[in-house]
């Protein structure tokens, strides 16, 4: 069960889509121009989702720290600039980790906006151990926490089970993949960036990094700042991340996620939810066929839609017809009760596949205790009612049972200074990539601009807010740094 991991590509296709402001007409960036010729050896990728797409393997060593320990094959796409000479490589991470770049290519390429969309090489790929690229990993089983449906939660014997199934799922999955399980993670994949940079023959790259993606652009910058033309981190992680942060992230982030929608859909909403979580922590919800809704489920289901606003619809439409039902006391809908149901399993899509885990667990050594991880899921708990509790454990428990993997990332404890400095976007009430890790990130650069959205949108750039657009486009055409702070209303979708 991965309640909270941030997996990009799936939900931006369905949330993002407003028109794009005007922009400026291209004009060549010198910075970015080629050193050398591309040594990639493009062609039709084929597929109709990648029709306008050129792919091209990259060829990389297996371990950077050990150039003779063999090696893996990169998956490479790209959308040519519609102009000549274009103003260099615009490379995009959709995140995860575990999200694929090229089947997110075309998408992503129709929603920037057409002076981006025509200015640049739009470049992405598959990182290590996903989509297209090796290492080919063996999927691995997960055991579900079985939680008490009603009634009171003892979190110290949960988070301690939990930590126990996890751990031995994990361990078993390590073992599974421990040929290639140690060099995924991140540390890796900038060297792989570079590397691509060096294979298209350009001086300096600009960087799209959405949510994971945003840890990428960020060591990037640390590991090879004269390589940055220009870096966008939209959705963004804070520079000195850990499991046990991210654990205690979620003590607030989802209920500020689900409040913020909440009073964009008004006092009748938040009179609904306050009944059906109520009603829901002493009995469950059965459908018109028996099958019982539980509190894990609504709260599961709300916080992963508050996420991302083209569901807010549908959801408040959902949220009154649940509350509905709890105030008349009948049967739920039965197709209502299954769309819910999808949408929590939708959110553990990633489960099955080992990246999300080795990345995370190469990236970050520590492992949170289980007295750690209990004492936040309980303060959770208390903070914003008792299924809240769970996701700062879902999300502390991501390497139980697993050594320290690879290399670690290091965090950016200090001040970088980049020739152009970046642009960090995120929203107030994004329960992915909390708002207050983002500031932090905008802090660790000299002269970096922060763009806040007022809303829960998870990646913001390209469709939610012409507001949000306004900022960083001129930026990555023109390097022309927008305020060092900027707010950007809420959009009702």
């Amino acid at each position: 069960m991965r309640l909270t991991a941030a997996l990009v590509v799936p939900v931006l296709v369905a949330s993002l889509g407003v028109p794009t402001a005007a922009v400026a007409a291209p004009v060549p960036d010198p910075l970015a121009k080629a050193t050398s010729e591309s040594t990639l050896r493009w062609k039709d990728c084929g597929g109709e989702s990648l029709r306008r797409v050129e792919c091209a393997v990259l060829t990389v060593p297996r371990d950077w720290g050990n150039p003779d320990s063999g090696t893996y094959r990169i998956a490479v796409g790209r959308i040519p600039a519609a102009v000549t000479p274009s103003r260099g490589v615009l490379f995009f991470n959709p995140g995860g980790p575990g999200s694929a770049g090229l089947t997110a290519l075309d998408f992503v390429s129709r929603r920037l906006p057409d002076g981006v969309r025509d200015s640049f090489d739009l470049v992405t790929f598959d990182p290590r151990g996903v989509g297209q690229s090796q290492p080919k990993l063996k999927n691995c089983a997960t055991t579900d926490l079985q939680l008490p449906p009603t009634g009171r939660v003892d979190w110290e014997a949960v988070t301690a089970e939990y930590l126990d199934a996890v751990g031995a799922d994990l361990q078993q999955c390590f073992a599974l993949n421990q040929n290639d399980a140690e060099f995924v993670g991140s540390w890796q994949v900038i060297r792989d960036i570079d590397a691509l940079r060096r294979a298209l023959g350009v001086e300096k790259i600009n960087f799209w990094g959405m949510s994971y993606g945003t840890n990428l652009g960020r060591a990037y910058a640390q590991q090879f700042p004269q390589r940055v033309r220009a870096l966008v981190l939209d959705g963004a992680i804070t520079p000195t991340p850990t499991i046990g942060d991210y654990a205690r992230e979620h003590i607030w982030d989802d209920i500020t996620a689900i409040q913020t929608m909440l009073g964009a859909f008004g006092p009748k909403a938040k009179r609904a939810y306050r009944t059906v979580m109520s009603y829901l922590e002493n009995q469950t919800l059965a459908d018109e066929d028996g099958d019982e809704l539980t509190r894990w489920d609504v709260v599961a289901y709300l916080s992963g839609n508050a996420a991302y606003q083209s569901s807010w619809g549908k959801t408040k439409k959902e949220l009154i017809e649940i509350y509905g039902a709890v105030r008349k006391k009948r049967g739920l809908n039965r197709l209502l009760a299954n769309r819910i149901r999808a949408d929590v399993i939708s959110t553990r899509a990633e489960e099955s596949s080992p990246v999300f885990n080795f990345v995370n667990c190469s990236d970050m050594h520590d492992r949170p205790s289980s007295q750690v991880l209990a004492g936040a899921a309980e303060q959770a708990a208390k903070v914003g009612g008792t299924p809240l509790g769970l996701f700062p454990l879902d999300e502390g428990t991501q390497c139980a049972g697993l050594p320290p993997l690879g290399n670690a990332l290091p965090p950016l404890a200090g001040v970088l200074r980049l020739s152009t400095p970046p642009v960090i976007v995120n929203s107030i009430g994004d329960n992915r990539t909390p708002w207050l890790g983002a500031r932090e990130t905008a802090n660790a650069f000299t002269g970096s601009s922060m763009v806040t959205y007022a809303g829960t949108q998870h990646v913001t750039y390209g469709g939610t807010s012409e507001c949000v657009d306004a900022a960083v486009t001129p930026y990555l055409l023109n390097l022309a740094r927008p305020p060092r702070s900027v707010a950007c209303p809420l959009v009702y979708p």
